[in-house]
């Protein structure tokens, strides 16, 4: 973490500790005025987590999905409330800290404070995670046990925490696949992380890769042991499969993506606008990417130059945003190509996609900041203060491009806000306003 007073530390850890406990109050209070969806895998979670609490039988526990959730849901009677109040508590306790891990993540690697306090609002009036948080599933404590994994697997690459950080990848690698099948991709994405370590001998990266893998897949294979013991099956589920025609995916996945940023608002210039932006980051994000991985020398870092170098010094391999990116692009491959034929509902569902919503903010939110300090330093503009006072200077060749790219990424910015503002005055209004049809907007 870069040099900062304490006194500014404490004073912006209490801010966005704020911002993660009005989030998780939302949520806390949303499901207590509202009946919780208990229709599909919410019953059956609970159902499981009953029959472990009171008859303390294994047979309980579903063979078709992973364990840890429902093994979670079971420890109501210990605290004497009822197996629904426990998920209810479980996911709004998971909503809070992936607002708060994801904002003390990028305040290691982000240079401007109102940034981070802007994207953790954003990931806690969101509304896919709050829909999701504000429903008995798994997918919220999934996504918390998959950040931590990343951000520990993050610290175990820029080599500062070695062996620690990644003993901690290994049980948040071992807890998300715990959680869910699909954690199979953050074991998969830590195990190409290691891979792409740089000066590390051939050998030792194939122990580390081996080591950790086994590992961290271990509980989940002795949990499909088990299965095959007590069922003859490793995973089966009663309902009918349907497989999807893949040519449907790009439409169906782009509506979810429009769902969770205008939330049913109609197409209009706005996303016009924003999707631009979002190309051209991606292409600016993908190019300097690009050129760090081949070019050894090039300096590292996520929005730094040698004039702002602020970060810490980093080795060539250590490229924080790495982890966050590569994991989203697994999660995604490794969905479309498996959840079509082995779940019960098309892969596009907004809850099977849900899980790269906060590493992908994460990746673009340090990628646009990147974006923004070289927009500045090719832009022409240059302050300065020197004996002489303050000086302001402007290239009229470089210029234009970089005043074009302030336009757009201006006009972005304000479609984000439109949403937060829109989404908070919406949560606003159901808490408020007792609506049951306007609950799931």
């Amino acid at each position: 973490m870069h040099n900062v007073s304490r006194r500014g530390y404490f004073k912006w850890s209490i801010a966005l500790g704020t911002v993660a406990f009005l989030g998780a109050a939302h949520i806390l209070m949303r499901t207590s005025m509202y009946r919780v969806d208990y229709d599909g895998d919410p019953i059956i979670y609970l159902w499981s987590a009953e029959g472990l609490a009171t008859e303390k039988s294994i047979y309980s526990l579903p063979n078709w999905a992973p364990p840890l959730f429902p093994i979670m849901l079971s420890f109501y009677r210990l605290f004497g409330v009822e197996s629904s109040d426990m998920g209810r508590y479980v996911n709004v306790t998971s909503f809070g800290l992936i607002v708060l891990v994801a904002g003390h993540w990028l305040h290691r690697f982000v240079r401007f404070r109102f940034t981070v306090i802007g994207i953790a609002v954003a990931i806690m009036v969101s509304y896919p995670l709050v829909r999701i948080s504000s429903q008995i599933y798994s997918e919220p404590l999934f996504i918390l046990m998959t950040m931590l994994a990343l951000i520990n697997m993050e610290s175990f690459l820029s080599n500062r925490k070695v062996k620690f950080g990644l003993g901690l990848s290994i049980i948040f690698s071992a807890l998300a696949f715990l959680t869910r099948w699909m954690g199979a991709t953050v074991v998969l994405t830590g195990a190409l992380m290691i891979l792409k370590c740089q000066r590390v001998p051939p050998h030792v990266k194939w122990k580390r890769i081996a080591f950790y893998s086994v590992v961290s897949s271990l509980p989940a294979a002795l949990w499909v042991i088990r299965n095959w013991i007590l069922f003859r099956t490793a995973h089966q589920r009663n309902c009918e499969i349907s497989p999807v025609n893949p040519w449907d995916w790009p439409s169906e996945i782009g509506d979810r993506l429009h769902l969770w940023i205008f939330v049913r608002s109609d197409f209009g210039w706005l996303d016009i606008c924003l999707w631009t932006a979002v190309i051209l980051i991606g292409f600016e994000a993908t190019k300097a990417l690009t050129i760090r991985w081949t070019s050894p020398s090039s300096p590292p870092g996520i929005g730094r130059s040698n004039s702002l170098a602020k970060y810490g010094q980093y080795s060539s391999q250590e490229r924080p945003i790495l982890p966050f990116a590569t994991f989203a692009i697994v999660y995604l491959v490794t969905l479309l190509s498996v959840a079509p034929y082995t779940t019960c509902g098309p892969p596009y569902y907004l809850r099977y996609l849900l899980p790269v919503y906060v590493p992908t903010a994460m990746t673009v939110v340090a990628c646009l900041e990147r974006f923004l300090f070289k927009s500045y330093h090719i832009s022409g503009f240059l302050i300065w203060n020197n004996s002489n006072g303050w000086g302001i200077g402007y290239n009229k060749i470089s210029g234009p491009m970089a005043i074009t790219r302030w336009i757009i990424m201006g006009l972005m910015l304000t479609v984000v806000l439109t949403s937060i503002i829109r989404n908070i005055v919406l949560y606003i209004d159901i808490l408020v306003t007792y609506n049951p049809d306007r609950y799931q907007f």
